[in-house]
């Protein structure tokens, strides 16, 4: 089954949301537990409750931007053609711990074999290859992991 990329995005979207919010609340949490602050919210932030939604409108708004700036597709050439380099291109993925999840004659997606790690990108660890064109190949995922193993791709087949 296909996701619509604009559902994709909301569930993005409001991953983000809960992610930030859980990783303030385990700060505050930490801190409450160490001593660092009294355990109620009208003295640990200055406005009580009221800072609360303040910063709900703060993740939200931040949660509604990052998938377009942390999600990217970006091509990576190879100058020759998909079946000649289709096997170097999946052991590059292995090397840097991806493993194979599906693959047809155009796409192959891996998924990051860690589950530290993608826990850390809240299972949106996905890259999904595209070879519909001889000699490039386009990457779509998490911004960071695209450009590594984009750049790692056309080193290997320019250099």
């Amino acid at each position: 089954m296909k996701i619509h990329d604009s559902t994709k995005y909301l569930i993005r979207s409001i991953k983000y949301f809960f992610y930030f919010a859980i990783i303030v609340a385990l700060m505050v949490g930490a801190l409450i537990l160490v001593g660092a602050v009294e355990g109620n919210i009208d003295t640990i932030f200055r406005g009580g409750w009221n800072s609360i939604w303040k910063m709900a409108i703060l993740f939200a708004v931040v949660a509604a931007i990052y998938p377009k700036l942390g999600f990217i597709k970006r091509e990576a050439i190879t100058t020759k053609p998909w079946a000649e380099v289709r096997q170097e291109v999946i052991d590059l993925f292995k090397e840097r711990n991806y493993i194979l999840e599906s693959e047809d004659a155009t796409q192959i997606t891996f998924r990051y074999k860690n589950v530290a790690g993608r826990i850390s990108k809240m299972f949106e660890d996905r890259i999904t290859v595209n070879a519909d064109k001889d000699g490039v190949v386009e990457l779509e995922g998490l911004r960071k992991d695209v450009m590594r193993l984009s750049m790692g791709i056309e080193n290997r087949f320019i250099s």
